[in-house]
């Protein structure tokens, strides 16, 4: 097989159940072709799981469940490239890459589960990374970053088993709560695309667009939650006052809230 038997199995698991997730997040992931395979992968952990706790796994034992692991994973890998390849999939792929607006608040509702097209969003929020090695970031460099973002956009993610997007259909993804951080960079509806989609789960707001180019205000907020900043030391105050000085050289806009 290549390689010994139980770290197959054990790679193979997982593998499915990264597949699993990847087919759940689309419309019809759920249904009885996804199900069945779902159940087998689930049975055959549970199969693993047992041997393993009676200390019975080894390479022998493991070597007929990880051929049937590789059938389960081949056939999970054949769903996920019919879903790949359906009308929906490809239309919306081609609507993404040609920034067809319209096309694409039709069609991703109708692709991806629990995801909703949200015509008048609410202002949305992104944080920006302020720390590096649990130390706060020189305000200077934080305030180039920012500058950056301005200047070039933000670049979407497409990860394969975050919901509502695909590594074909790459988001930005936004925050409808202020997360408690040092800085924030605030969204207004009117700046947005009209290309922006809820995920119903997590109130996660998803803006699909290659790269997000909308004008933004720079938030720093006037009290943060110490609970929230734990173990990190940070004098706020002065840290906000070197934030806004920075940011207001940069030609940002800077809002303290």
């Amino acid at each position: 097989m290549g390689e010994p038997a139980a770290a197959a199995l054990e790679i193979a698991i997982a593998d499915a159940g990264l597949l699993l997730v990847e087919l759940e997040k689309f419309q019809g992931g759920r249904d009885e072709p996804v199900r069945t395979l779902r159940a087998e992968a689930l049975a055959l952990g549970q199969r693993a799981r047992r041997l393993h706790r009676a200390h019975g796994l080894d390479d022998t034992t493991a070597a007929p469940l990880a051929l049937e692991a590789a059938n389960l994973l081949e056939r999970l890998r054949e769903a996920r490239q019919a879903m790949r390849a359906s009308a929906v999939f490809r239309a919306s792929v081609a609507a993404h890459r040609a920034g067809e607006h319209a096309a694409l608040a039709t069609l991703l509702p109708k692709l991806f589960d629990d995801l909703e097209y949200v015509e008048s969003p609410p202002p949305l929020f992104r944080p920006v990374a302020w720390l590096r090695r649990n130390r706060p970031r020189p305000p200077i460099d934080v305030a180039r970053d920012v500058a950056d973002l301005r200047d070039a956009g933000l670049p979407a993610d497409g990860d394969a088993q975050t919901p509502g997007t695909d590594p074909e259909l790459p988001a930005v993804a936004l925050l409808l709560a202020p997360p408690t951080e040092p800085i924030l960079l605030r969204f207004a509806s009117a700046s947005l695309p009209p290309v922006v989609f809820r995920v119903r789960a997590t109130q996660e707001h998803l803006v699909h667009v290659p790269v997000l180019r909308a004008p933004f205000d720079v938030v720093l907020p006037l009290t943060l939650d110490p609970d929230e900043l734990g173990e990190i030391s940070l004098d706020h105050p002065r840290y906000r006052a070197e934030l806004a000085a920075a940011l207001t050289s940069a030609g940002l806009r800077v809002q303290i809230a």
